[in-house]
């Protein structure tokens, strides 16, 4: 039978807080308790110490993304540099590369002031080519960083194997700004810090239904808050408004955890910054370690199902093909074991940007969705953005391209099922050729 130790960052004893039980007042209800969700409650308690603010987990702090991802603070939005700035163009996408690195400064900060004890790692990131085609790609990524005026240093075939010697890679680009730490145990301290500052975070309280007004009010099966606004903060889990429904899509990305690597296991590999490891593929696989030297895999061929209501977090035959893939990367570490298995959603959007805003009626409901797998970091930021945007403060926190930017979608399960995994197939495809050759 399946239980919270599948997953890694789970399997350690925690002891949720109460339901909600009764109606109750508030000035902020937020739904959702993950990183987004914690952020909104700090940033917010922060501008308006005054607020009554209520959170509402669904289940319990860290069950959905923020507890089932692979931890990384990464210094990115949207999709790799180049193909943003293909899109977006150069001042949009040098934009989106300035709130990354102000997104890794802010969680630097957070937890610096707060003591908070995540297995926190300021470790950076390489980004590796294996074969020629994927040196030419690299080279093209080099310069969209220079263009857009992204800090990153070109390794050469001896620097980037000097860096990490277990993959045979051609060159690598190098990024000092990215992070890596437990994702669980910064959501769950986030939590005791926003409950300190008078915040009131009630887990097992699913929001089942959503009454719009001036004064809006949120239904449990055992309550009800009534509050002035609402912060809607689920990303890739159903919003009880279904605003985003079909628009922010639930792909399903698949994490392994190997038992701890020997010693001598770790000299092999040759990994001795502890940089986040990513191919260059579109598809991208990613590798890092743990506070404890155990291997976190994940082979990036994310999955789309037609019923997004369904749970789809658990699939051995992904967890086999993970580590058939990471055992013929890295011969070495055939023969260990897998100690974990799990998968969780992550919100996609069809441009790879997330969207931060303000709507309805009243203009009382707030909300950040769309991360694109790069939320960690992010979503502390965007905390702080609801926060400004409900003090009605013009600042760059406000005035900026994701601000209320429109999220595309469809309004059919079907079509969207088959637009999302021949959107996928694409890139597979490409993969494929990128490949190609020694």
């Amino acid at each position: 039978m399946r239980t919270a130790k599948d997953n890694f960052w789970l399997d350690e004893s925690y002891e949720p807080g109460p339901s909600l039980g009764g109606d109750e007042e508030a000035d902020v209800a937020i739904v959702g308790g993950g990183f987004t969700g914690m952020a909104a409650a700090y940033f917010i308690r922060e501008r308006f110490p005054e607020k009554r603010i209520v959170v509402l987990e669904a289940e319990y702090i860290g069950f959905g993304s923020s507890g089932r991802n692979a931890g990384l603070g990464t210094s990115l939005l949207g999709h790799m540099v180049l193909p943003t700035l293909k899109s977006q163009g150069k001042e949009k996408t040098s934009t989106l590369l300035h709130l990354s690195s102000e997104a890794i400064k802010l969680l630097d900060g957070l937890i610096e002031e707060h003591r908070i004890k995540c297995d926190f790692e300021k470790n950076g990131f390489l980004l590796l080519a294996e074969t020629e085609r994927q040196v030419r790609l690299l080279e093209k990524q080099a310069k969209a960083y220079e263009e857009t005026g992204a800090k990153v240093t070109w390794l050469d075939r001896d620097q980037a194997r000097s860096r990490f010697g277990a993959l045979r890679s051609r060159a690598a680009l190098y990024g000092a700004e990215d992070r890596m730490l437990n994702p669980a145990k910064f959501v769950r301290a986030m939590k005791g810090v926003v409950e300190s500052r008078g915040a009131r975070v009630y887990e097992h309280s699913r929001c089942t239904r959503i009454e719009y007004g001036p004064t809006v009010t949120l239904y449990t099966s055992r309550g009800s808050v009534r509050a002035q606004d609402v912060v809607l903060a689920t990303n890739a889990y159903s919003d009880p408004l279904g605003l985003f429904r079909y628009k922010v899509l639930p792909f399903y990305v698949y994490n392994i955890v190997t038992e701890p690597l020997t010693q001598s296991q770790m000299d092999q590999l040759q990994c001795s910054g502890r940089e986040n490891l990513y191919g260059t593929q579109s598809l991208f696989w990613v590798l890092r370690f743990t506070a404890d030297n155990r291997v976190l895999f994940i082979e990036n061929d994310a999955l789309y199902f037609r019923d997004v209501d369904r749970d789809y977090s658990h699939r051995p035959s992904e967890y086999r093909s993970h580590y058939k893939l990471l055992t013929r990367m890295f011969p070495l570490l055939k023969g260990l074991r897998v100690t974990h298995g799990w998968g969780g959603r992550i919100g996609m959007t069809l441009d790879f940007l997330p969207s931060v805003g303000r709507t309805g009626k009243h203009r009382n409901i707030y909300y950040s969705m769309g991360y694109n797998g790069h939320g960690l970091a992010f979503s502390q930021l965007a905390g702080k953005m609801l926060a400004t945007l409900m003090s009605d403060e013009r600042s760059e926190l406000t005035d900026n391209v994701l601000i209320n930017k429109p999220i595309l979608g469809m309004h059919s399960a079907s079509i969207t099922y088959v637009a999302a995994n021949a959107y996928k197939a694409y890139f597979k495809v490409l993969d494929q050729l990128l490949n190609r050759g020694s």
